[in-house]
């Protein structure tokens, strides 16, 4: 892999870091017509062309030029990308709000993850690109929760058992329902994970209020800070060694990192880290995110040696090479035998490259995470 930026990632990481971080508040970027519709094209392979257009109309984006140069044309796209992202924010919303409200009628334990849970600390909530609603429900609860989803809802469960949860479409969103948020390799370490969330969700919960459509303003359960962190990076890493990984779910580590800054339990986070055998991947994301997003508030506490400073610039290159979940870097942009076995192709190539980051859990990793790809494409 290529360590090497070329200008307009460059451009893009740019503004991305400053929409992330609010750094550079006052100073401006200008970019030509040309130069925008560059940095759009590259943002739209990595889901994340609402952090790009609400900058622009924010006026921290400056377009240059005139109508000769197709300025007016721009603007208008840029409005309507905008309004797209507000509407389907807003479906979001209303959707997760009616399911919250259902699950706490019935007394049902449960968290929503990714998603529109780590949206809510992007500078506008709605520049986010959303995909799915995942959330996690313990096992003494699950089958209830299944039971309880489909009467309240009118859906049937589709009950494929591939990757651990069950899934179903509701209001034209696929919402995956987990009785396990992440795979390990390791057998220990993936009951150190598992008591982890399960003890965090006993202990306490964290809530953040959504308005549905009817004006009802409903508190969705999520995970504390910590531990929230942890499974968005664990998720994160986990895509970058068997699909690939984009700017969209770095982000979504990036915000986070940010809005948690004086909310995370260090010590709690270091021994859960060393429990499930990611520290020296954190290590290096975290390095990543230093030399390249500017996020540095973990320089309290860590000292990045030589390692980590190399493998930022190899997982910078690997997220930027891959789009979002690897769809930039297929060749085969389908479906069929060919994808399949181009996803395992890269998979092996990713575990082997990033193979001392977490050396344990993707020896015992490969073999059943390339089971699951193959599954999912076959």
């Amino acid at each position: 892999m290529d360590s090497r930026i070329d200008k307009v990632e460059n451009v893009l990481l740019e503004i991305l870091r400053r929409e992330v971080t609010g750094g550079d508040g006052t100073e401006k970027m200008e970019l030509s017509v040309a130069g925008l519709n560059a940095v759009m094209r590259l943002a739209r392979e990595h889901a994340v062309t609402g952090l790009v257009a609400n900058a622009a109309m924010r006026n921290r984006i400056v377009i240059a030029g005139g109508v000769a140069e197709g300025r007016g044309e721009a603007v208008i796209r840029l409005m309507q990308q905008t309004m797209a992202h507000r509407q389907n924010q807003r479906r979001f919303e209303d959707a997760v709000g009616r399911f919250a409200r259902l699950m706490k009628e019935n007394g049902i334990a449960y968290v929503v993850f990714k998603g529109l849970a780590v949206a809510r600390h992007y500078p506008e909530p709605f520049i986010r690109t959303m995909g799915d609603v995942d959330f996690y429900v313990p096992q003494r609860d699950f089958l209830r929760a299944v039971e309880v989803i489909e009467r309240g809802l009118h859906v049937v469960m589709d009950k494929e058992d591939v990757d651990k949860h069950y899934s179903f479409d509701w209001q034209g969103i696929r919402f995956e329902m987990h009785y396990q948020i992440e795979t390990f390799g390791s057998h220990r370490h993936q009951l150190c994970f598992d008591r982890m969330i399960d003890e965090a969700m006993a202990e306490h919960t964290d809530s953040f209020t959504v308005c549905d459509s009817d004006g009802n303003e409903t508190e969705v359960s999520v995970l504390p800070p910590t531990e929230d962190l942890i499974v968005v990076f664990k998720h994160w890493f986990n895509h970058l060694l068997v699909e690939g990984v984009g700017l969209r779910q770095t982000l979504d580590l990036a915000v986070l990192l940010n809005a948690y800054r004086d909310k995370i339990n260090v010590g709690r986070l270091m021994t859960a880290l060393d429990g499930i055998g990611y520290m020296k991947a954190f290590r290096a994301m975290l390095a990543m995110m230093r030399r390249y997003l500017g996020l540095d508030w973990f320089d309290n506490f860590f000292v990045y040696n030589r390692c980590d400073e190399r493998y930022a610039d190899k997982l910078m290159a690997a997220v930027m090479e891959s789009g979002n979940f690897g769809r930039k870097a297929y060749r085969n942009h389908t479906t069929g035998k060919k994808k399949s076995m181009e996803t395992a192709t890269r998979a092996l190539r990713h575990c082997v490259y990033f193979f001392w980051l977490a050396p344990k859990d993707i020896i015992c990793l490969i073999p059943r995470r390339i089971g699951i790809t193959l599954k999912q494409k076959f």
